[in-house]
């Protein structure tokens, strides 16, 4: 009876151990507010009277990505592990608003498939193209 018990202590045991000691493989760092530098091989100027410059806030842990588009909001989802990231099902307001970029922002955005930061910039690509680059506002 005090085997049975022992081993199942133990079996427990490693259970929550194998649980817990999961290994992290997203940069942490990912996982804050960018805002946009560089789109379709143009560095990003917003207009003079630009109330909203497009950004992104990413959250791994909760598969989320919010953002202004630089015209409406934005969400959806977001897939980070190790140096891939796919952002899916995104979403937006529909205000309507002259000059924007937003078609821009969103098609790259749906198009990246891996990323990497340096120097607090976001630098996103699809393959070995970069698309955009977001620097790190907070």
């Amino acid at each position: 009876m005090k085997l049975i018990s022992f081993l199942s202590i133990a079996i427990s045991s490693l259970v929550i151990l194998a649980c817990s000691s999961s290994k992290e493989v997203t940069n942490p760092l990912v996982n804050d507010i960018w805002v946009l530098d560089f789109v379709e091989g143009v560095d990003y100027q917003p207009e003079p009277d630009s109330k909203d410059r497009p950004m992104i806030e990413i959250n791994s842990k909760e598969k989320k990505v919010t953002g202004n588009t630089g015209c409406n909001s934005m969400n959806g989802k977001v897939e980070v592990e190790e140096d891939q990231i796919k952002f899916s099902d995104l979403i937006t307001t529909k205000m309507f608003c002259e000059n924007s970029i937003e078609s821009e922002f969103l098609i790259s955005l749906g198009m990246v498939n891996n990323y990497k930061i340096e120097k607090l910039k976001l630098h996103l690509y699809r393959d070995d193209e970069e698309l955009m680059i977001f620097q790190k506002v907070d």
